[in-house]
């Protein structure tokens, strides 16, 4: 898409450079810190959207309300309802929706039916029912695991909303997912691997390696990303995607990655990134973007295309994320929330890696938490 960009824009050229993935405090983020503190900035990047309040604290973006105020299809009206959650801070706009997504259930529909279950579950009760099902073992080892979840904070943010949880206090000064609200989906979930129903990868490449794990028919349901699709389709199974399951309402944390702006770019380079950014997120690109990996197409009038809505009938599964977005929420938007998340992430493998308590583990990642936002502040 970059190279269409500069064969149809002459006076622009974008270099798009990879720098690994841009999760939080990842290796792009710390490279992004590097170039802020030498005073050598892109013009240009992807960030994760729960890192929007960091840099933004620090003056490191440049307010994008008055491009947007300008622009024939970026104001804040043309976007899907949800996408502009982690976009702000402080009611001022430093991020575009990119590459964004939600999580999803997806599950392998032959194995369903060798089961005898003929739809996805809704509630974490009825997949852990389900589960159940689904898991097949032989004496001593499991051919089949009826879930297998990414064991990543994105999703407990999920689990804890959906159960009347909070992950922060209102006034964002204190970390709160030690409530029984928010420890009943990790207790679910460790249940459920005790029991020999869910399975979990580790390290570096989890997510990678469950969707392998859910390509080569290891597991019947995983929870994933709406971007897991291109992926999927590449392994030849037969999927079906679904909404992230709910105790009592569902709950959907948007994710993926926004385009901002540097503050410190030159003035004819922001200009060319604004450029570039509404070249990218205009209804072809965004529908071509969408089609090939399953992200969300970001803008209203994309989805109600009759080409978009064409796509839908013929590929139901890209649907769901967008369906998905009625029930979307916006994560804390706190400078410190990476922080935060990081001692949920600690807490989340201490208990389905190491079989720690999931009282004890999710207490302890709030202790930590707390004495980090307290040194903040």
């Amino acid at each position: 898409m970059v190279q269409t960009f500069n064969a149809t824009h002459p006076g622009i050229h974008v270099n798009a450079i990879y720098e690994g993935s841009y999760s939080g405090n990842g290796p792009l983020q710390q490279k992004l810190m590097a170039a802020i503190a030498s005073g050598k900035v892109p013009d240009l990047v992807q960030l994760e959207i729960h890192s929007t309040p960091l840099f933004a604290s620090s003056g490191a973006l440049q307010p994008l309300d008055s491009y947007m105020a300008s622009s024939t299809h970026d104001q804040k009206s043309d976007f899907l309802t949800g996408l502009l959650n982690n976009t702000s801070f402080h009611d001022i706009t430093y991020g575009i929706p990119f590459n964004r997504s939600v999580p999803v259930l997806y599950y392998n529909p032959q194995l369903f039916a060798a089961a005898h279950l003929t739809s996805a579950p809704t509630t974490w009760t009825q997949l852990a029912q389900d589960a159940t099902k689904l898991t097949k073992k032989s004496k001593e080892v499991t051919s089949v695991y009826g879930f297998e979840p990414v064991n990543q904070w994105w999703f407990f943010e999920s689990l804890v909303w959906s159960n009347g949880g909070h992950l922060m206090n209102q006034s964002l000064t204190q970390a709160t997912f030690d409530t029984p609200q928010a420890e009943a989906g990790m207790k679910l979930w460790s249940d459920m691997e005790k029991q020999g129903t869910l399975a979990v990868e580790s390290g570096p490449n989890e997510w990678t390696q469950t969707i392998e794990d859910f390509g080569h028919g290891r597991t019947a349901m995983y929870i994933g990303s709406a971007g897991d699709m291109g992926q999927i389709a590449q392994t030849g199974v037969p999927y079906r995607a679904a909404f992230i399951p709910k105790f009592t309402q569902y709950a959907v944390p948007t994710g993926g990655a926004n385009a901002v702006i540097l503050a410190k770019a030159p003035a004819a380079q922001k200009a060319a990134a604004w450029k570039f950014i509404e070249w990218f997120t205009a209804k072809p690109q965004t529908i071509f973007w969408s089609e090939h990996t399953g992200y969300l197409p970001v803008l209203k009038s994309a989805v109600q295309s009759p080409e978009m809505q064409a796509y839908y009938s013929q590929h139901p599964n890209h649907a769901v994320p967008v369906k998905e977005l009625q029930y979307a929420k916006q994560a804390p938007l706190s400078p410190d929330y990476l922080q935060v998340y990081q001692y949920i992430q600690d807490a989340m493998e201490q208990i389905l890696d190491n079989h720690i308590p999931v009282s004890t583990a999710l207490h302890t990642a709030v202790v930590k938490a707390n004495q980090a936002l307290s040194q903040a502040q």
